[in-house]
């Protein structure tokens, strides 16, 4: 994949859109319908009637959603209520909010990351996020 674009170009696949593609030099990535990408960008949404299957590497992420595959959000990766990602999971910084779903393989990129939930709950990793209830 060709790397992370200097431009503010974005794509969006609407509602009822069905895609499969690697999509290169594309700034900003918005998905409500089904998608099977694979891509680096430097943000991708995932609307919570959104589904995609495949490989993201962004700096941030917001997850609402089903993904299914490997994600990697290099500085944030957001996973709402209704998110549920499933695969591999690489990040920066976690925010996971209550209802959210998680599932495989889940590594923190650096060293001074966090899991947090809202209310300001955090830990250093995501066994000790688990434990808090911040990860089911």
């Amino acid at each position: 994949m060709t790397g992370v674009p200097t431009n503010d170009s974005y794509l969006s696949v609407g509602e009822g859109v069905e895609i499969a593609a690697t999509i290169e030099r594309c700034s900003r990535i918005y998905v409500a319908g089904r998608a099977r990408l694979q891509t680096s960008c430097r943000s991708f949404v995932l609307d919570a009637k959104g589904r995609v299957d495949g490989s993201i590497e962004c700096e941030t992420a917001e997850i609402r959603g089903h993904f299914e595959g490997e994600i990697r959000a290099t500085q944030r990766l957001v996973v709402h209520d209704t998110g549920q990602i499933e695969g591999e999971i690489r990040y920066g910084r976690i925010e996971v909010a209550d209802g959210a779903r998680l599932n495989g393989r889940i590594e923190n990129l650096g060293a001074a990351s966090s899991v947090t939930q809202p209310g300001g709950l955090s830990a250093t990793d995501p066994t000790k996020a688990r434990a808090a209830g911040a990860l089911p």
